[in-house]
């Protein structure tokens, strides 16, 4: 897999990954991998032929667009304080 680095390719992937789960670009998010805060807009993509793949901010971490929850989601919150 290569990380994308065209700015205009990754965001468009990103809007539509991310509208698709109920956030958008701007949108704060919870890794419930790593535990981490951020901003939609900071994920990493990855390409892979014609496949895209969405992984958290942090590069030592290995959680995806699946493992994001609303950062302010009370459950995930507590696990991590």
């Amino acid at each position: 897999m290569e990380l994308v680095i065209d700015e205009k390719i990754r965001l468009k992937v990103l809007r539509s990954t991310l509208r698709g789960e109920g956030f958008k670009l701007d949108s704060w998010i919870r890794c419930i991998h790593c535990g981490k805060v951020f901003q939609g807009e900071e994920m990493r993509v990855f390409n892979k032929g014609n496949d895209y793949f969405i992984y958290c901010k942090f590069p030592n971490c290995n959680g995806s667009i699946i493992d994001i929850v609303d950062a302010d989601d009370e459950d995930f919150a507590s696990m991590f304080d």
